[in-house]
């Protein structure tokens, strides 16, 4: 595989709708939309960083990443953003003045984020890119804030809490899982239950109403930490616990994340045919 897509605001009464120059009340607007978008991206997303406000608020813009500081540094005077501190940069978050102003104005459940345990950086900016790239391409998207804080369509299945989730019109749903390192064979024998258990049988498993479970998706940071998944799986496989088509419905995605969150090119994949079967031949 390689949105929740807000509203446009009405324009008034009067506003002109072809090519002349837009005026200063179509331009207060816009900016007043585009703060709110900013604010609603960092109620789901949990913190995010410049780069990525640029890509999900702005992402055909050629002055993104400015247009995204202005706004930042304009919410964060008005005491609506919080700046936090990483090793290498800087991460957003809402203040509680801004959960509040949020909610007010869109009745959307928004939390101050002050003291929002970070976690890993690199794992969750590489489940965050992943998402970015899924609103890019105008997918629903449930983020890993969302689902850890109970505001996803479910949290824990099979021992398992996703990373993310990809959601398509259809409903069908794509689970994110984000290694960024080696992790323990009975964590790894988890993601493979939850395959085998779970995603290409007869019967599609419901995590809410409309919504199945359908694909799952291993987004690594680096290439050891997905040869790790991939023979877990591939000895699973091996050893009949998980059909062809099942490790079909598996995609890869190599995504090196920076020390300072910056995402590499992507190499998107399949875990059957372009992983499997070769190491098979």
């Amino acid at each position: 595989m390689n949105n929740t897509i807000f509203p446009q605001a009405a324009l008034p009464t009067g506003t002109p709708t072809d090519d002349s120059t837009p005026t200063t009340l179509d331009k207060r607007i816009v900016g007043e939309r585009n703060r709110t978008d900013v604010l609603t991206w960092l109620a789901r997303f949990g913190w995010l960083t410049n780069r990525m406000v640029a890509a999900l608020v702005w992402s055909d813009a050629a002055q993104a990443q400015a247009m995204a500081r202005r706004t930042l540094k304009a919410l964060t005077d008005d005491k609506l953003v919080i700046a936090r501190a990483m090793p290498k940069g800087t991460v957003y978050v809402l203040s509680a003045k801004g959960a509040r102003l949020l909610t007010e104005q869109t009745g959307m459940e928004a939390e101050g984020g002050n003291a929002l345990a970070l976690g890993n950086p690199v794992h969750r900016a590489a489940s965050n890119w992943y998402l970015i790239r899924a609103v890019q391409q105008g997918l629903g998207v449930v983020t890993e804030h969302e689902i850890a804080t109970e505001r996803g369509p479910c949290r824990v299945l099979k021992g398992k809490q996703a990373d993310g989730m990809v959601i398509a019109d259809n409903g069908r749903c794509v689970w994110l899982e984000c290694e960024n390192s080696q992790k323990s064979r009975p964590e790894r024998h988890k993601t493979v239950a939850l395959v085998q258990e779970c995603i290409g049988g007869e019967r599609q498993v419901e995590l809410a109403p409309g919504l199945w479970l359908a694909r799952l998706a291993l987004v690594a940071t680096n290439e050891q930490a997905l040869r790790w998944m991939a023979a877990s799986f591939q000895d699973a496989h091996r050893m009949g616990r998980l059909t062809d088509s099942q490790v079909a419905e598996v995609d890869v995605c190599l995504l090196p994340i920076s020390e300072s969150l910056v995402p590499g090119d992507a190499i998107d994949g399949n875990l059957y045919w372009d992983v499997l079967l070769p190491a098979s031949s």
